[in-house]
């Protein structure tokens, strides 16, 4: 029985340890000049914003990831990364009543 419910203890710690945020400096870290976007996608997720534009044969973007710690932001030139920042995310202010 005791077993059981260390097994058990072990696969909830593993579950909430899965569960945590992909938005840290670990993998923040990880984004490196000229990585492509989908090779940042795999390490971050999908973007909560993307956007870009495309000028004679060059394009460029932006994406966007944030949860309510953290916002990393990163900037692409022809599908490589070229410039990465990561923030807090700023808290919206409640209305004052």
């Amino acid at each position: 029985m005791r077993t059981l419910r260390s097994v058990g203890v072990a696969v909830l710690l593993l579950f909430l340890a899965a569960c945590g945020s992909r938005l840290n400096q670990e993998n923040f870290d990880k984004i490196r000049d000229g990585m492509s976007q989908k090779e940042v996608r795999e390490i971050l997720g999908e973007p909560v914003d993307a956007s870009g534009a495309s000028f004679l044969g060059l394009s460029s973007g932006e994406a966007m990831w944030k949860d309510d710690k953290t916002t990393i932001t990163v900037h692409f030139l022809n599908d490589k990364v070229v410039g990465k920042h990561m923030s807090p995310t700023e808290k919206k202010e409640k209305p004052k009543s």
